[in-house]
C-alpha cells in the first residue's frame, strides 16, 4: 500500500514536470534512506526539470510522513548517457540516436536506431550498409553512441 502511494506521487510529480521516470532505486545508506529516480525526456532533462520533480515530490512526502518513514535523501537526475539501455521504453526513447551495441555473437555494432520491441533492435548502419536486426536475446550492453 505504501510503495503503492509513493508511486503515485513519483508519478504525478513527473507529470508535472513533463517527464518520463526511467529508474527508481530506494536504498539505505547509513540511518537514512535515499530515493534516487532518474528521469528524462526527448529534448534531454533540465536542472530545472529535476528540481521541480524534487519539488513536487518533497512537498507531496511531507504531507504524509508514513510512506517514508525517518529521514531520507531524495535524489533526482537525468540517466546519463554511459547509463545501458534495458527494457523497451529505453529503447524506444532513444529511438533516432546513435547506439552501440555489444552483442553475444562478437564485435560491437553502430548505428542508428530505427525501431525497437521487445524481439529486436533495428539499426541503420553508417554509410550505405543499410540496415541490420539485432535480437534483443543477443545484446549484452546498448549505450548511447555519442557522436563527436
Amino acid at each position: 500500500m505504501v510503495a503503492q502511494k509513493l508511486d503515485t506521487l513519483i508519478a504525478q510529480a513527473c507529470e508535472a514536470a513533463g517527464v518520463t521516470l526511467v529508474e527508481q532505486d530506494m536504498f539505505r545508506a547509513g540511518k537514512r534512506k535515499t530515493l534516487r529516480l532518474y528521469i528524462d525526456k526527448p529534448e534531454g532533462v533540465t536542472i530545472d526539470d529535476c528540481s521541480t520533480v524534487s519539488r513536487h515530490l518533497s512537498d507531496a512526502l511531507d504531507l504524509d510522513p508514513e510512506i517514508i518513514e525517518g529521514a531520507y535523501t531524495l535524489e533526482v537526475s537525468s540517466p546519463g548517457l554511459d547509463r545501458p539501455l534495458k527494457s523497451v521504453a529505453d529503447f524506444t526513447r532513444n529511438i533516432g540516436r546513435f547506439l552501440r551495441v555489444t552483442r553475444s555473437t562478437g564485435k560491437p555494432v553502430v548505428g542508428k536506431l530505427v525501431s525497437a520491441d521487445e524481439e529486436n533492435l533495428t539499426l541503420t548502419l553508417k554509410g550505405n550498409a543499410g540496415d541490420v536486426v539485432v535480437p534483443r536475446s543477443e545484446v549484452l550492453v546498448a549505450k548511447v553512441d555519442v557522436q563527436i
